[in-house]
């Protein structure tokens, strides 16, 4: 019962994860008005991606540093 929340709060964000790089991928014109490309689309998924994997390794990091300490 612990880690559930932890994990309910892991299974929001990959969807919402999930949600953004469908809309990414789906959208024909971006905000400032480029059309968007195949090589365009990679190029944002693939920013998307890092910045995800990012959060994802500092939200793991402190979870192993709050579990470390509580024991």
């Amino acid at each position: 019962m612990k880690g559930k929340g932890w994990r309910t709060f892991q299974i929001i964000q990959l969807v919402l994860f999930l949600c953004f790089s469908g809309f990414l991928f789906s959208r024909t014109v971006d905000g400032h008005g480029a059309v968007q490309t195949a090589e365009v689309r990679l190029i944002s998924f693939a920013i998307w991606a890092i910045f995800y994997i990012g959060l994802m390794a500092i939200e793991w990091l402190v979870y192993f540093i709050v579990r470390r300490c509580a024991k």
